[in-house]
Parts: C-alpha cells; structure tokens; sequence
C-alpha cells in the first residue's frame, strides 16, 4: 500500500481508528410493525412518527442537508492549503502536518512472531491416564459422560484432560474433579485449561447458580434449561417432543413395565429431565432419554406412598418426596434413609403439584381444590403465598416452564388439548396445543439441554517483537462484533495502586454468553479470573463494558445499556471482584447509553452518559465521593439537545480534577447528521460549574446556541462521534477525530494553546468514504486514541488507531510539534495482521501516573447488531508499550 509522503497533521494518531461507527438502532425498531392486538397497549403515532429520531443510526439512503455541498456530501477545505499561518489574532486556525515522510520511522523492519502458548498436545502419561479412567469408572452412574473425543496433556505441567460428548475429565496435583454443562461450554469458549488451569473442586449449584473454581479463577453460570414440553406414554413407550406442537415425536423411547409408576426429573443435574419408574418401594433411575438397565435404583419410603420429585433446595438435582396424608418427607439426595426434613402442609384430600413458582431455583408446593390453587414459595407450612382460580374442576392438571422464563405454570389438559399458562394467574390460556391422543398419560419435562459449543479456533496473531513489547494472553471472549472493543468504554482496563504499594490491574469483557468476566493481576503478574454471573445483551455493540476503581481500591462497573435501565455495580470490598448490583442514583435512569468513569486524583469520580435516544438526548453527570462512598447528582441535564438533536462526548480529567469535554452535535439518529465540535471544562473538581475555552461562564444545562463551537464542520462529512480527548502537562486539551478534508477523510488533531485552538490536518490517509448505514456499520476506520506527553511544542503525541489503508493493523505513531506544524516521526504496527473490527482502548489511569502505556487488544469480527454469533471468540490481550514511548 502506497502512503502520502505529504503535509499531514493527525496522521499518526488516526492510524487506530476502528471500522466500526456506532449509528444506533431505533429503540422499537423489532416491534414497529407487529400488530396490536385488542386489549394491548398501543403504539402511539408520535412514537412512529418520530422512530427516525429514537435511533442511533447511519442511515444508507442519501439525506438531503442543508450542509450538503454537491451531491449531498459536505466537506471542510483546510485554509492552511492556500493561507499564511501567521494570523495570532484568530481565535480558531488550521496548522499543517507533515504526514508519513521519508524520515518516518516505520515497521518495514521489524520482526512478527507468535506468543509461546501452552500446549495439549503431548501424549498423557499412563498414571494420569489411569486417574482418569477410574474418575469415569467410579462416577458413570452420576454423570453421562457419552463418547470419548480426545484428550491431551498440557505441556510442562502434570495436567492432563479427556473431553467426552457431555463432559470433561481434568486430572493434575490438585485432584481429578469433571467439568459439566454450563461450565463447559463456558471454559471451552474462554480458551480450556491452557487458559483457566486445572479446576480446584468439583461444580456446586446454589438456588440454580452454578459455579466451579479453577486454578486461575472461578467460572459461573446458570443452567440454560430448556422450555418444559410433553411427553406421551402408551404402556411403556415414551413418545418425547421437544417443542409445544402437534405432531410426530421427536424421539421415541421403550422402558420399563407397563405397569410401572413413573416420575420425571433432572437427577443428575445436567439440565435435562428423564425417567423413574417406580415398583413399590423401589425407584429405577436413567440419566438419559435411553431405555435398558436403570443406571442406579434405591429403596426409599412405604410401597402405599404417595411419591413426588423436585430440586427442594436449589443445587439443580430433582429428589424424592414421599406424601402420608398431608406431611411431607423430603430427601435432599437420591437414597434412602431418613428423611432430610418433613413439614405439614394442607389437608389430606388435597391434589398436590411441584414446581418453582417464583423463579427462585427450589421447588415448592402448590394444593389443588376443585379449580382453586394454593401456592406456596417456601417449604413450610402455613397460610398459601398467592391462590388463583383456573380451569374447570375436572380438568387434568400439569405444570411445567412452558416460555424459558425460570418460573413453573398450569396447564390443564381436556383430551389431547392442553390449555397453557404462561403467568400465575387465572383467565383465558396463553397457548394451546393439541398433541397425542385423548386415553394417553402425559408428562411433562425438559428433554434436550444446550449441546457441547463447537468454538471456532482462535486466530494465531503475529505481534511485534523488535519494540520491547511486553505480551500477555488472557482468556477467549466474545469476538462476534466490537462490543468488547469498542472506543467509548471508560475503561476496558485499569489500574489502582493498593494501601500496600502495589499495582493492581483489572480489565473486563464479555464471554461468548454475555456473562462480564473481570481480570485481575498484581504488579504485573498472573490473571486470575472471576465470571461475575452479570449479563450483557452482547448482540448489540453499543451494550459495552466500563470500568474504574476509586480512590479506597472499590471496583465500579456499568454495562449493557442502549436506552434501557441504567446497570450499576460495586465491589463488596476494596480490591475484590466479588460484585454486587446497586442502585447509583435512582432517577433519570431508564434510557441510559454510553455509561463512561473518569476517576479523578483525588480518587473520587466523574460518571457520564447519555439519557435518551439518538437525536433527543442529554447528558448526565454524577460524581462518586470516596469519604462518603456514595454517588451523587451533579447535573441532571449537563448538555441538551433540546428535544431535537443530542451531543456525541469525549472526554477527559486533568491534574486538577476539572471535567473537559467536547462534542458533536447529532440531528437524527443518522451518523450523517454529525456537525461541528464544541468544547467546555468545568471549574473546579465538583463538576458544578462550567466555562468554555475564553473563561466565559456557560449557562446549563449548555445548548447548541449557547455552546462554544471550536471547530465549525457540516453535516454529511463523514464526521465521527466519540473519538478521545485528553490534556498535556498544563492542563491544555486535545482532540483527535476524523472527517472529510479536501475530499479525503483524515484525522483531525484540534490542541488549544490557552489562547488558540489550532487544527491540524494530518493529510496521513488517501482515501475517501461515506459514514452512512443503519446500526453498527463496518467501515474503513476506527476510532482513534490520543496521548500526550508534555506541554506546548515540547508535547509528545502518541496515536493508537486502526486503518484499513494499513490492513486494519494495530498501531502507534509518534508526533511532534515545530511551530504550527506537527512531524509524524514514527508510525508503528503492533501486529502483523488485521484486528478486523477492534478500537483502541487503553489504561488511561495508569498513564495518567506512571506514564505507562498498556493496550486493551482483541481481533474483533463485523456482524450487524442483533445477529447470531455467540461462538465467535478471540483471546483478550494486555501489550505494555512503554518501550514506545521511551525510545
């Protein structure tokens, strides 16, 4: 690829755009044009009317702008193309840069290589090898483990797996434990035991949790379970659907007697419910949808009890109940024996039912009199949590999770008709299916559980190994889109210097199924890892992770917002990755995106984000006090769009603890409606007041008409929004951004003197595009990020960027001022190869102190928001580049 040896200013810098412009989608695109049905609340025609507006969005089709130039597309002419530099009496004026020249320091040199990785490859060792398979032995009448797929031996260690259909044998010093559904797919898509070492203890299920530690961290999940549907029974033939509909089986199953009694469960915890039948006293359980032997049997109980099953304590395992009259003898574990505990519950006569009512992970009761049901929420005795009336007294009766929603309903069946339930509540059924035959006896249950993931392999990168770069290889994550990649989050990484001197980094993403996973390491040590069990909708780039620790060392999070509920969490303790969901303010929380940290010296912190759609949005400003631990308003609306059009912000905080900020203007929720950049800083710490760059005080909530425009740019330029900011050793700003210039999309560099704003041109790209496109759009660039070391013409510039006129690279360049010029002296690239759609994120706390340089880095895949992609996953990496900046 040919680069311009040119005047060009930004250059540098704009190298690490993404290609990625975050054009938001319209908050009721998906129910637009769904039919109302009567009894429903209606869309309202100003919504409709006005669905343009509720979007962030790059619209394809070419929009008429009053600041279009030919052809609808706008551009800003750079007047340091045909005018003299020396006007000092202009408030705002354009440098020149120099671009790549002949003096630049390049890559072309340097050497790509891979990391050194763990290895599974080698041969197990026969006493490994023999653990394992007595494992299996000793524990095949719990555990389905299905056919063998391979197995291996990490390299260097006395770790070795085998991996079956269903599960996962790991042996090493530590013991020999499995590693089941959910966890498995889990830590197959977080990159397997290379990644989170050898597991420390067997799963444990708490109230539907479940969680397992490793030697790197501890992996959570809850059981994806299955929507419950029915089976029919014919004498003992089983006739299994795995969906509510009419039609032929799914799968057609013989066992046991035709006089056997039958129960149905999830006896192992696998998440799929199977058969019990039942002779006397005598119980014959399978752990799969098979006939043949029973995998084991136990005597429990009297031959004339009534029987019934459920998970009575949440650990994901369905055991007995045996029913005389109207006490309860409850077993916690498939034997027999005493039970675990008994309770009294209604009278003797009454129709008794199980399920879990409130979604709470444990089974209760629920009595039946005539059409009436008494539900309990508890195992206990006492008066009923809730009753409703349904159906007919002679109906049949099941209960079942008929919509994946975790909670147990009714269903009542006439014939080979059943009514279904989706609440607990009486009146009109939700749905009805017809299946089977009027003399069947139906069960019902959740026959199927989520298969093993089939996880595309990870891309070997090659990264830079002449620069001094130091490499660090975390666990796989999401890769499907750049949610995890994306430019506006504050921060993907950071760091806290603990009470005792030490440096504690944390970074945060998402796995391939939405759960945030939080990274910690200590002085620049091993990660360990903890899956926090929060979930993101990861569909949607727009839904990414922030991060920050204050001042006292307590971890803050906020994450998966695009106009939805604000999401807020805290550390239980300082230095912990123990989170816990809070409530941050309270108001003005309902339709919140882009949630951004900027923690100050002081270690209190600044909090943004947008209430609000695309086009009719305001910005927000908490602030986060360490002595009292608590947030509080600032300012409920800092800058406002007036109901008509909304800001598009970066920004940063300096050594005084001010609040910079600057911004675009954006019509519509099309991209192409992006115009001009205005700028404000606060006045002191508080974030209470507000001046622009002459010290003139700003009237807030701050407007179009009152804002300070430093850089006038029209519409339809291809102009980004959230690009960076940041400020040099004297507290003076610079922005970076890009838009069309002399017919070429650039980077931009705007800097203020303290008595000038000057914006250089950094003439670095060749090439021209149209930002346009509904949703998250692919495009030719990212989103750059700027750093800066220094102050005035001594500054040094430092630019992360991504470029697809370098083959979509990681890179970095350096640049310098003389004067009104600004020099591009290196340009570097961090990998060999294209990150596809990843942008620049680095650690800016740790280079607001320490003046270190760690990059968040991740190949990141382009699919349009919404789409199915859950097993795309790449590894997360940490690169310290300090060496860069000390060379």
């Amino acid at each position: 690829m040919k680069w311009k040896k040119g005047a060009c200013l930004l250059t540098a810098l704009l190298l690490g755009v993404s290609n990625i412009s975050y054009a938001e989608e319209a908050d009721n695109v998906s129910g637009m044009n769904e039919s109302v049905e009567e009894g429903t609340d209606h869309v309202d025609s100003e919504d409709n009317a006005n669905q343009n507006n509720d979007t962030d969005s790059q619209d394809a089709e070419d929009d008429s702008s009053p600041n279009g130039g030919e052809d609808g597309v706008s551009e800003v002419t750079d007047p340091a193309e045909n005018s003299p530099l020396d006007d000092d009496n202009k408030r705002v004026i354009w440098g020149r840069g120099k671009g790549i020249t002949p003096a630049t320091l390049e890559s072309d040199a340097d050497r790509f290589g891979m990391l050194p990785t763990a290895s599974a490859d080698i041969e197990v060792e026969a006493a490994l090898k023999n653990r394992i398979e007595r494992y299996k032995t000793e524990n095949q009448k719990d555990i389905e483990f299905g056919q063998w797929v391979r197995g291996g031996q990490i390299q260097g260690t006395k770790t070795a797996y085998y991996e079956y259909e269903n599960t996962m044998i790991v042996t090493s010093d530590l013991g020999t434990f499995s590693v089941r559904q959910p966890i498995l797919n889990i830590l197959l898509s977080s990159g397997g035991v290379e990644s989170l070492g050898a597991p420390v203890e067997e799963q444990l299920t708490v109230n539907g949790h479940i969680s397992q530690k490793f030697e790197n961290g501890t992996l959570t999940g809850e059981m994806d379970k299955k929507s419950d549907t029915l089976v029919v029974r014919r004498g003992n033939v089983y006739y299994f659907k795995n969906t509510l509909s009419n039609g032929v089986a799914d799968k057609v199953v013989t066992y046991g007697w035709s006089s056997d009694e039958v129960l149905v469960g999830d006896w192992n915890g696998d998440g799929r419910d199977t058969l019990c039948v039942r002779r006397g006293n005598l119980y014959y359980f399978k752990n799969s949808i098979t006939g043949g032997v029973a995998d084991y049997v136990i005597r429990y109980g009297r031959v004339g009890d009534e029987v019934i099953a459920g998970d009575w304590d949440g650990d994901g395992k369905d055991t007995l109940c045996v029913r005389r009259g109207n006490v309860y003898y409850f077993k916690n574990s498939i034997e027999g024996g005493v039970a675990d505990y008994e309770i009294r519950y209604g009278r003797t006569g009454d129709n008794v039912l199980v399920g879990d009512w409130d979604g709470d992970g444990k089974h209760t009761l629920c009595v039946r009199r005539s059409n009436t049901y008494y539900f309990k929420n508890s195992i206990s005795g006492g008066i009923a949590d809730s009753e409703i009336r349904y159906g007919r007294v002679g109906d049949e009766v099941l209960t079942g999770d008929w919509n994946g929603d975790g909670r147990d309903t009714l269903c009542v069946r006439r014939q080979n008709a059943y009514y279904i339930k989706n609440s607990i509540s009486g009146g009109v059924a939700d749905a009805t299916v017809v299946y089977g035959r009027a003399n069947d006896i139906t069960y019902s249950g959740s026959w199927s559980s989520n298969p093993k993931m089939e996880v595309d392999g990870e891309e070997d990168l090659s990264f830079n190994l002449s620069r001094g770069f130091e490499y660090t290889q975390l666990s796989q994550a999401f890769a499907g889109n750049c949610v995890n990649g994306a430019s506006f989050r504050k921060s993907a990484l950071t760091t806290h210097t603990d009470n005792a001197g030490n440096q504690v980094q944390y970074c945060a993403y998402y796995d391939s199924f939405g759960t945030i996973v939080l990274a910690r390491r200590q002085n620049e040590g091993s990660w360990e890892f903890q899956w926090t069990g929060f979930k993101g909708d990861i569909s949607d780039a727009h839904n990414a992770v922030s991060l920050a620790v204050d001042g006292t060392g307590y971890l803050h999070m906020s994450w998966s917002h695009h106009s939805g509920r604000l999401m807020y969490a805290k550390s239980v303790s300082p230095d912990s990755m123990e989170m816990k969901e809070v409530q941050m303010i309270g108001t003005l929380e309902d339709r919140a995106t882009y949630p951004e940290f900027y923690v100050q010296p002081s270690g209190d912190m600044f909090f943004l984000y947008r209430n609000g759609s695309s086009g009719n949005g305001n910005i927000v400003l908490n602030r986060y006090s360490v002595s009292s631990g608590s947030w509080q308003r600032v300012q409920d609306n800092l800058i406002s769009g007036e109901g008509r059009i909304s800001p598009y912000w970066q920004a940063c905080v300096d050594s005084k603890g001010r609040l910079h900020i600057s911004w675009v203007w954006r019509e519509t929720g099309n991209v192409t409606t992006n115009y001009n950049m205005s700028y404000a800083v606060s006045t002191d710490a508080s974030g209470s007041t507000f001046v622009n760059s002459l010290g003139d005080a700003q009237l807030l909530p701050i407007t179009e008409s009152t804002s300070e425009v430093i850089c006038e740019i029209p519409k339809d330029s291809a102009l980004i929004n959230q690009t960076s900011m940041t400020v040099d050793n004297d507290n003076k700003p610079y922005i970076i951004s890009y838009w069309r210039v002399n017919g070429v999309v650039q980077y931009n560099i705007i800097r203020f003197t303290g008595e000038q704003w000057i914006i250089y041109n950094t003439d670095i790209r060749n090439t021209n595009f149209d930002l346009s496109g509904i949703g998250t759009r692919q495009l030719p660039c990212g989103r750059p990020q700027i750093l800066v070391n220094g102050s005035g013409d001594e500054a040094d510039i430092y630019v992360l960027f991504r470029d697809d006129e370098r083959d979509g690279k990681s890179s970095i360049a350096k640049l310098s001022m003389q004067g009104m010029e600004i020099t591009t002296e290196k340009m570097i690239d961090i990998t060999a190869s294209s990150l596809g759609e990843w942008e620049p994120n680095y650690d800016i706390e740790l280079w607001n102190k320490n003046r270190q340089l760690h990059i968040f880095l991740q190949k990141e895949y382009y699919h349009a928001d919404g789409g199915q992609i859950q097993y795309n996953t790449e590894n997360i990496y940490v690169i310290n580049a300090t060496s860069f900046i000390k060379e």
